[in-house]
């Protein structure tokens, strides 16, 4: 059974996923070296602030998506 600070703690894990997410749209080229630190380093602080299996999931679920936008761009751009 999960807990109410469980539920909080998810509920505020999700809420900066999101926030973090969005800051991160749209997705910038591959050789813009700023952009991809950035978002390793949002990705790295949410892995550490909230420790765990989920919240590593996630938080490479988000760099995940944002690495297949980021190539779907460059097919786009190259008319793949």
């Amino acid at each position: 059974m999960v807990k109410n600070g469980e539920i909080k703690q998810e509920f505020d894990l999700f809420s900066e996923i999101w926030n973090t997410y969005k800051t991160l749209l749209p997705v910038r080229p591959r050789n813009d070296t700023r952009y991809w630190g950035e978002a390793v380093e949002k990705i790295s602080e949410i892995m550490k602030k909230y420790p765990g299996q989920f919240s590593k999931d996630l938080a490479l679920a988000i760099l995940g998506d944002l690495e297949r936008r980021c190539k779907e761009n460059e097919d786009q751009n190259t008319g793949r």
